[in-house]
């Protein structure tokens, strides 16, 4: 089955408009569907559902489940590379779904790990003052993605903060 094209309803360039002030467009409209970013060798993909983020993904560099789940002490390093492994046997269950079903991980542990790599990947898209974004509407989460909820004022406000931090740091 095809993937069905759909036309940008929104897009422009990033020197001239904030991420921030797209999602903000955005939630304003409480517009759903996909918001990608490109920018020279990353992509991001944003997924809002009536104006709220639900999916965030990036070809860039993020922390990844395993490791948020290692950091926190949920897991050990062991138990990840195991379940690593056991992953790429079962290509292409998700790791969250690998850890759960082998018990190494509850449900609730990987679904607080998702939602902070998630968060972060926005976090890292409020940075970004070079590339381009499209909106392209009606597009939503396949089934196999887990959905989230997250506040996007909250999001914005703490990605802000965090760009502060670092711009002190620096």
């Amino acid at each position: 089955m095809g993937r069905e094209v759909t036309a940008s309803a929104l897009e422009g360039d990033l020197r001239f408009f904030f991420p921030t002030e797209v999602l903000q467009f955005l939630q304003l409209a409480e517009a759903t569907g996909r918001l990608e970013f490109e920018r020279p060798g990353e992509r991001a993909d944003l997924f809002l559902e009536k104006g709220r983020p639900v999916l965030a993904r990036t070809s860039g560099g993020s922390v990844r489940v395993g490791e948020i789940l290692v950091h926190r002490g949920a897991i050990s390093r062991e138990s990840l590379e195991r379940a690593l492994a056991e992953q790429r046997s079962r290509s292409p269950e998700r790791l969250g779904a690998v850890l759960v079903a082998a018990g190494i991980a509850t449900r609730d542990q990987v679904a607080q790990a998702v939602n902070e790599g998630l968060k972060r990947v926005v976090y890292g898209l409020m940075l970004w003052r070079e590339g381009r974004f499209h909106f392209l509407p009606g597009e939503r989460v396949q089934s196999d993605d887990i959905p989230l909820d997250l506040d996007l004022d909250r999001l914005i406000l703490e990605g802000l903060r965090q760009a502060d931090e670092a711009r002190g740091a620096a």
